[in-house]
């Protein structure tokens, strides 16, 4: 069964969960744990992204990250990797600590932030290791509570409380009497706290990204590349073609995607610069949409 699909994007909530290869323990003692943390502050210090919970069980780790300029697949296998090589180094040991894949769900930080962070810190009462989240070192569950200044990013959660602990407090343990479950959705291939319309904008946002990135870079060496791969001809004998669509085909790529003049784009076609105005903004919106669409898969699957 093909794996979920993973989305990520600047400014991302990520629900990450590592965990131990077979179920096994990844920190052997209290000094694991600390320089598990100790890692994350300094790539927080270096890529600036964000974390607004975390919880150290024993074999496993719930994390809230938002992410930055640095994608979660970077931050996650540069983090992962120094952790592994400090635990096995330090434990003399050899062999696969962390299962192979970390598990990563997409939130809706404006439906879920609130509810998921209650759920990270209330792990340790689900396990029936504390009988209170505040008796749990290894947690954020502290920083928030005002005992602890750590690398957590809390006023944002605090704020949604007016910046009282005593509310955030009795938010989280009014979660104790509700079931401890909080379960993601599986909407189109990608796991999800959200629904269909959140994952839709989520999608369209990025694909809005990736044509943007993929826009300033576009020659019109790809556009003839393009148009003889799958047209078979080529746009320096324009002259010799006989159906306007190919015309139109070549302006419209060359104007919208190399974002050229008018007048350099007759230069480059050899025809005048009122044929290229009129084959430009002649073709029909849905053929155009078309197009693009084609071209910007190509281009994508070309450059990946």
């Amino acid at each position: 069964m093909a794996r979920p699909l993973r989305i990520d994007y600047p400014g991302a909530l990520h629900h990450v969960i590592v965990k131990g290869n077979n179920g096994i323990n990844i920190y052997y003692d209290d000094a694991d744990r600390s320089k598990f943390l100790d890692i994350f502050r300094s790539l927080i210090e270096r890529y600036k992204f964000k974390i607004y919970a975390y919880c150290l069980m024993d074999n496993h780790t719930h994390l809230l990250i938002e992410t930055g300029n640095i994608s979660l697949s970077r931050l996650m296998r540069e983090f992962l990797t120094g952790y592994v090589q400090y635990f096995n180094r330090r434990w003399n040991r050899k062999g696969h600590l962390l299962g192979d894949r970390y598990k990563s769900i997409l939130v809706d930080k404006s439906a879920y932030l609130l509810t998921l962070q209650r759920y990270i810190h209330l792990n340790p009462v689900k396990a029936k290791m504390v009988e209170h989240p505040i008796n749990y070192r290894w947690s954020s569950y502290k920083d928030y509570m005002g005992l602890e200044s750590s690398f957590v990013e809390v006023d944002t959660i605090l704020s949604y409380f007016n910046n009282s602990r005593k509310d955030f407090e009795r938010f989280t343990i009014e979660g104790m009497k509700l079931s401890y479950e909080l379960k993601p959705k599986k909407v189109q291939n990608y796991i999800v706290y959200g629904d269909e319309n959140f994952v839709k904008n989520v999608l369209q946002k990025e694909k809005k990204e990736r044509r943007s990135k993929r826009v300033k870079n576009i020659t019109t060496e790809d556009v003839e590349t393009f148009l003889k791969e799958r047209y078979k001809f080529d746009i320096h004998t324009v002259k010799a073609w006989n159906r306007n669509k190919q015309i139109s085909i070549a302006s419209i790529l060359l104007r919208e995607r190399v974002h050229l003049i008018y007048r350099k784009i007759s230069e480059i076609l050899g025809i005048s610069l009122l044929t290229v105005v009129r084959h430009s903004k002649g073709f029909g919106d849905t053929d155009r949409e078309s197009l693009l669409e084609d071209f910007d898969k190509w281009l994508t699957e070309r450059k990946e």
